[in-house]
């Protein structure tokens, strides 16, 4: 009996799932928990079956008179059913909600982007191959030319440069773009 429940000098932690200590033989309360659960929902789990697969006039002749109505045995897996598709439909549109909308200028940059500028980086692309470059956050219009256009990225980097040159813009500044971030930030 002692190899089953444990020796009694056993140090503390040191269970047969584990613990600090080195294994010992013996069952852990988790063990015993886990198993208790799994009998008590099989059973459970059989007189639910039972409940609801036998006639009324078979339970009432082994004496058995105060039960649910049958109805119970298909509307509780119905509303659980229905209960975790709600639940996921629920999660998603909280998610929906919080999330700014596609246009919004937070979803392009925020407070922690970065330019490459501010990390003093010549090219958004000058780190290729020679190990991991800083994290900078890449403008939308480069990545999609680099996708869609069919160009190498430090040609679409060179095009890209040249276009905001002649139309004389640039990217905001870390401090505009964080104080955007701020006024924009959902919630």
């Amino acid at each position: 009996m002692r190899a089953v429940l444990g020796s009694s000098s056993a140090p503390p932690g040191g269970g047969a799932t584990g613990g600090s200590g080195p294994p010992s033989p013996g069952v852990s309360s988790v063990e015993v928990y886990g198993f208790v659960g799994w009998i008590t929902s099989s059973v459970a789990y059989v007189l639910f079956l039972l409940w609801a697969y036998t006639p009324d006039h078979v339970l009432e002749a082994h004496g058995i008179t105060y039960y649910p109505s049958k109805w119970w045995a298909l509307a509780l897996p119905a509303w659980a059913c229905a209960t975790v598709v709600f639940a996921f439909w629920l999660y998603e549109s909280l998610c929906m909600m919080s999330a700014p909308p596609p246009g919004a200028p937070s979803t392009l940059r925020d407070r922690h982007s970065r330019s490459r500028e501010a990390v003093g980086l010549a090219s958004y692309f000058c780190g290729v191959g020679k190990g991991i470059p800083p994290l900078v956050d890449i403008p939308p219009e480069l990545v999609s030319m680099v996708l869609h256009g069919g160009l190498a990225p430090l040609e679409v980097e060179h095009l890209f440069d040249k276009q905001r040159r002649r139309r004389g813009a640039t990217l905001p500044s870390d401090e505009e773009a964080r104080e955007e971030g701020e006024h924009s930030a959902p919630g």
